[in-house]
Parts: C-alpha cells; sequence; structure tokens
C-alpha cells in the first residue's frame, strides 16, 4: 500500500487479504499514522454492532414472507431484470493486477537483455594479430568449441615453435582427470 486505501484496511479487518496483500496492508497501518487510526476507528464500529446486532422488526412470520417473495418472483416470471455494471478502465486493471504488470515488465526486461547478452557467447572471428614491426610475431586465433559457453584461443608463435591453446568458460574441477571424463564424450 503507498497510499491510504480504506478498502485495504476493511479487507484486513474482514480477514479478505491474503499472502503479501495482507503483509503489505499490515505493514502500511503499522507505519502510516492515519490509516492506523482509521483502522482503530473501523475496529471500534464493529466490535459496537458485535455488541448491539440490529434488530429488524419483522411484522410477518417468516414462512408468509418466503411465500409473499417467491410470489414476486413466480409473477415476473422470464422477466430480465438489469443489474449495473460497473465501467472499468485500464488503471483499475492494474491496480488489481499490479503484481502482473510487474511480472510481465520483468520478463520483458530479462528476455531483451537475453537478446542483447546472446551474441556475447558466439564464436569470434579469426583474428591475426600483428605487431607493429613488419614481421609477425605470433599469430592468434579464436575457435568455437562444443562446450556450451566456452571459447579456446590459440596463440602460435613459428619462431618458438610452440601453440598454446588457451580455453575459457570451462567449470572449475581441482582434478584434470574429472574434467578429461565429464566432456570425454564429445565429439572432436
Amino acid at each position: 500500500m503507498t497510499h491510504h486505501n480504506t478498502e485495504a484496511i476493511t479487507g484486513l479487518l474482514d480477514g479478505e487479504l491474503k499472502g503479501l496483500r495482507r503483509w503489505m496492508a499490515q505493514r502500511h497501518v503499522s507505519r502510516c499514522t492515519t490509516c492506523a487510526d482509521e483502522y482503530r476507528r473501523q475496529e471500534q464500529v464493529r466490535q459496537l454492532l458485535r455488541a448491539n446486532p440490529p434488530v429488524s422488526p419483522m411484522t410477518d412470520s417468516p414462512e408468509f414472507f418466503w411465500s409473499k417473495v417467491k410470489t414476486e418472483i413466480q409473477r415476473r416470471g422470464d422477466e430480465r431484470v438489469a443489474a449495473p455494471t460497473p465501467h472499468l478502465v485500464f488503471a483499475d486493471w492494474v491496480r488489481q493486477h499490479q503484481f502482473a504488470v510487474a511480472t510481465a515488465a520483468a520478463a520483458f526486461i530479462a528476455v531483451v537483455g537475453a537478446l542483447w547478452f546472446i551474441p556475447a557467447f558466439r564464436g569470434t572471428p579469426m583474428v591475426t594479430v600483428t605487431p607493429r614491426t613488419a614481421t609477425p610475431v605470433a599469430r592468434v586465433e579464436h575457435l568455437k568449441t562444443l562446450i556450451p559457453h566456452t571459447a579456446a584461443t590459440a596463440f602460435d608463435d613459428k619462431d618458438a615453435d610452440v601453440t598454446v591453446i588457451w580455453v575459457t568458460g570451462l567449470p572449475w574441477t581441482p582434478d584434470m582427470n574429472k574434467m578429461e571424463t565429464k566432456f570425454a564424450n564429445l565429439d572432436t
């Protein structure tokens, strides 16, 4: 509850609010003096009504009253009665389904973020690094691997007759034998 809502206070007193809505209403009433006063007033009125229930003076016996109701229903037959329907606007729907709107917004942001972030995991093209001199010292290649979210970079130096392959993105294991066992079934 972000504002003073007497319906939420009434729902709290009636026990109609459940879960998060109840917790939010209780929290707001405990922190807002205006709503706390309204809660106390409504609670006092309820106690007075319980102590002094209204007595309806009925001159007819219950059986006679219900026979009059049945007669009126039969007299009207299939006649339709127009019941007023509330006119709801989009803001009313958003207020009633605020968590659905928040969930939809979060899902939209997650999808857009995933679409923006996923291209970063795709393989990058082969890159050749050349020093400022005319003769290249080492050749660097970025390779796509069969293991998801990993990349291999090969550093090949013909002068030193050495090739170093650096693999990133693999899960850490304290023992290389476990790593070989985990990825042994991949086609190379």
